[in-house]
């Protein structure tokens, strides 16, 4: 599971990342710079604020987060007037967690409600679910996918992190290496909706785009994911 902490100006206390990592839950730093970057594969996100200089920040923040369907948010606030902890769950957060809540009060805040999501995926609406399918990698490990971080180990540039669609969509590649994979198949299995030629096509090019991008820069040719002409795109490993 992937949690996103955005701190404004306030901070939180090493030990309670601490404490949520040894429930195997991923922390990342959430900012301005790399909000694109991972909140598609986050599950929740902590706002970390002091009431008597971020309440305008943390309710634009709210807002822009409920554009997110299916991310939990809480705010982790000192001595918020109930006002503002009304106004804070009218728009979107889950629950206010008190500045005096220790660290393992915070755990359990979080991971009971997550761990209760992962059990009952059909409450997350509208999100698309981790999928369970363990993928295995190639004999030499060119490329390997880490279902937990959504992200993929490619060798000799190390982890790269993906948003849930990139994921998704590499994941769907990855089950047929070798093989083309049309642009309806990519579509269905990453958005989940009815295929439309003219938009879908191009979800999925604009997708496969940054993809290619985040795996092997702006350079041509792609040594990984080949176009297959008017069909789609293929995973190319050579073992």
């Amino acid at each position: 599971m992937n949690l996103g902490v955005i701190t404004l100006s306030a901070d939180i206390s090493d030990k309670y990342v601490e404490n949520l990592k040894k429930n195997q839950i991923n922390v990342v730093s959430l900012t301005d710079e790399n909000f694109n970057t991972y909140i598609n594969s986050l599950d929740a996100v902590v706002i970390r604020e002091n009431p008597a200089e971020d309440v305008s920040n943390t309710c634009s923040l709210l807002l822009k987060l409920k554009e997110y369907s299916g991310i939990f948010v809480w705010v982790f606030s000192s001595d918020s007037a109930k006002i503002m902890r009304s106004v804070y769950l009218q728009l979107g957060a889950v629950g206010i967690i008190p500045e005096d809540s220790d660290s393992e009060e915070f755990r359990l805040t979080i991971t009971n409600s997550l761990y209760r999501k992962q059990e009952h995926p059909d409450n997350n609406e509208g999100k698309r679910t981790e999928k369970s399918v363990s993928v295995t990698p190639t004999s030499d490990k060119t490329l390997e996918l880490i279902p937990r971080n959504f992200s993929i180990n490619v060798k000799g540039k190390g982890e790269i992190p993906l948003t849930r669609l990139e994921y998704h969509a590499m994941e769907t590649l990855y089950k047929y290496i070798n093989s083309a994979v049309t642009y309806k198949e990519l579509y269905e299995e990453v958005w989940d909706g009815e295929f439309d030629e003219k938009n879908s096509n191009y979800k999925v090019a604009n997708l496969i785009f940054h993809l290619r991008e985040k795996l092997e820069g702006k350079s041509t040719p792609f040594v990984y994911i080949k176009t297959v002409r008017s069909k789609g795109y293929m995973l190319v490993i050579k073992e």
